[in-house]
């Protein structure tokens, strides 16, 4: 039996109003509103405007501004044309309480309402209302009728920061570690370590700066586009000529390069911002990382290739099974193309006698580590490198005998073995023409 056929209904003609672009309500020629430009310099301020006329055809308002437009040869505003989606009308008069400490609102400023935060609640004695803007991180005072609590208009009614459910979201949640930009000439010259004490309407944050030494500034709103995350700090033991580094002076980050370099990990710093060299230690000198698109970026360094030459001290790994985690101490004889001729110091030829000599792939060659003292013993768990068989093996503290003596734990082999502390030494990796310590080459 054939199915029965079902009669179709013709779909229903389009209609304009649901046309998510078309605006759901037409203001009246006369009706007094607010734009909302999106480009200009009065981009996120909303202009009190009046409506000369409405085009369907085109879903824009030509309106005369109260305070801004140019006027004409008749002295009246000249109109302006603008989108309908860009159009709202005035929001209710305020109420005539204070606003509330770190309340959104919007202060009058050359003829716009500017969305800012109320800095201190309750009303003042003297009828005015300090504001902040975060987007450009002023600050001003107003008389208490040229402010007013910011308010949205949503799907056709009037909303609080409150009562929305977006002015708590943000990417960085109260106790964040952060790093916020210092600004000269629109430019950023340093980044200042803080923490995020208070999230605020939209992307405004109040920040706190734990280690600001002057007495005007501790704390601050700003807008999050003027913070980034903490950037990965490296445990880098040794910089380069040339290096772009971060230097942290005067509580901030400030960009540089390290043009020379000093003994016991001292290096010269020349500021990028003001040109001013100065010598300081590793502890306070990180690699320079870049936030862009929401991750990290290193800025590129000058690496060349590592250039041996004779009597350079070196040491060597092998690939070879047995060897695995183990680096030998030697001298640079001479280089031969891409590889270099090494005499090794405890290794000895087939005679037991001589001093071993071999050619080594670059790959498999370093220079001697940096000597990092060692003020305080080792942990359980430190990364070392425990002399024995003639070379430096990577291992790991399991237990401490005493201040001079642990148990060492060989991972790949799974062995372990009694070393004095002279026989150990932090481990550290050349990754990049520098040296870096274990847990940082570990995640590289």
């Amino acid at each position: 039996m054939r199915s029965p056929r079902l009669r179709r209904q013709p779909a229903p003609a389009p209609s304009r109003a649901s046309d998510p672009a078309e605006p759901t309500e037409v203001f009246p020629v006369g009706k007094a509103v607010e734009v909302l430009p999106d480009e200009g310099a009065y981009r996120g301020a909303h202009l009190p405007a009046v409506v000369a006329r409405f085009d369907p055809g085109l879903r824009s308002y030509a309106v005369e501004y109260d305070a801004l437009a140019v006027s004409g040869a008749s002295g009246r505003a000249l109109p302006e044309t603008v989108p309908a989606s860009q159009v709202r009308p005035r929001p209710p008069p305020p109420s005539p309480a204070p606003h509330a400490e770190h309340a959104a609102v919007d202060a009058l400023r050359d003829g716009a309402w500017w969305l800012g935060v109320a800095l201190v609640g309750g009303g003042r004695a003297d009828g005015k209302v300090a504001v902040r803007f975060p987007a450009t991180r002023e600050e001003a005072e107003f008389d208490l009728a040229d402010v007013r609590p910011h308010l949205e208009w949503v799907a056709g009614e009037w909303r609080s920061p409150e009562d929305m459910e977006t002015s708590k979201r943000t990417l960085y949640a109260k106790g964040t570690q952060i790093e916020v930009a210092r600004l000269e000439a629109d430019s950023v010259v340093a980044w200042f370590p803080a923490i995020v004490a208070k999230t605020i309407w939209k992307n405004n944050l109040l920040v706190e700066y734990p280690f600001w030494k002057g007495s005007e500034l501790c704390n601050e709103i700003i807008d999050i586009k003027h913070i980034r995350p903490c950037p990965p700090r490296a445990s880098v033991i040794s910089f380069c000529v040339n290096d772009d580094v971060e230097g942290f002076q005067d509580d901030g980050w400030w960009p540089g390069k390290i043009t020379e370099i000093h003994p016991k990990l001292t290096y010269t710093f020349k500021s990028a911002t003001s040109g001013k060299k100065v010598q300081l230690h590793q502890n306070t000198l990180r690699l320079r990382y870049d936030w862009t698109d929401n991750q990290w970026k290193q800025v590129a360094q000058n690496l060349s290739g590592t250039k041996f030459t004779g009597g350079d001290r070196v040491e060597v790994s092998s690939d070879e099974e047995g060897f695995h985690g183990a680096w030998f101490q030697g001298t640079v004889v001479k280089s031969v193309g891409h590889k270099f001729l090494v005499e090794y110091d405890a290794l000895k030829d087939d005679d037991e006698t001589t001093p071993l000599k071999e050619t080594i792939g670059e790959e498999h060659i370093r220079p001697s580590p940096p000597a990092i003292p060692v003020t305080n013993g080792f942990k359980v768990l430190d990364e070392i490198d425990a002399y024995t068989n003639d070379g430096w093996w990577v291992g790991v503290i399991s237990e401490v005998l005493s201040n001079q003596k642990y148990k060492v734990y060989f991972k790949a082999y799974k062995e372990q073995d009694e070393f004095e502390l002279e026989q150990l030494r932090r481990h550290c990796d050349w990754v990049g023409g520098r040296w870096i310590q274990a847990s940082l080459a570990l995640q590289m």
